[in-house]
């Protein structure tokens, strides 16, 4: 089973880089995006209509990328100076009560921004300025959010096996 884990964490780590790139393409798109627009409101007097929408959807969309790609590589965001202070049994402890709480607000998360994206397919609904189709923007999160989720319990499981393993370890001495 923990070889299973192993090979599915692998994939979601693949997966994660693939968006990680993606999200690099989403900020040069915004970049250049940002650029053309100045440039024809300078020299031709108008600007590029759909920029400031697309640019919000594409930076919405590159944090979201970005997410999973972070958390494999364990470049995640956490309170060192807490984190420092913990005894070694304590901080896993910790880490795995954090994976927990991150399982239960993903879930949370991805309901909602499925929901949204859902009634966003069904009523139509478009930016407010340009019509911008908006549900694949939406889905995009969940999905995101979602690979996140798959992530967080690979991590989770692998965690607590390891746990559950030095525990029978100590046990059998």
């Amino acid at each position: 089973m923990f070889r299973l884990i192993e090979r599915a964490d692998a994939a979601v780590a693949f997966v994660a880089r693939l968006a990680a790139y993606l999200s690099a393409l989403g900020v040069l798109s915004i970049v250049v995006l940002l650029v053309a627009s100045s440039l024809m409101r300078y020299v031709l007097g108008a600007p590029i209509p759909i920029t400031e929408e697309l640019a919000a959807l594409l930076f919405l969309a590159t944090a979201f990328l970005s997410l999973t790609y972070g958390f494999t590589e364990r470049r995640h965001v956490r309170l060192e100076l807490l984190w420092n202070l913990l005894p070694s049994p304590w901080r896993e402890a910790a880490e795995l009560l954090g994976l927990v709480l991150a399982v239960v607000a993903l879930g949370f998360l991805i309901s909602v921004t499925w929901s949204l994206g859902l009634y966003s397919l069904q009523s139509g609904g478009r930016s407010e300025m340009t019509e911008i189709v908006l549900w694949p923007w939406r889905m995009l999160m969940s999905g995101c959010l979602g690979l996140f989720l798959v992530a967080v319990v690979l991590r989770l499981l692998t965690q607590s096996i390891a746990l559950v393993s030095r525990i029978g370890q100590r046990s059998a001495c």
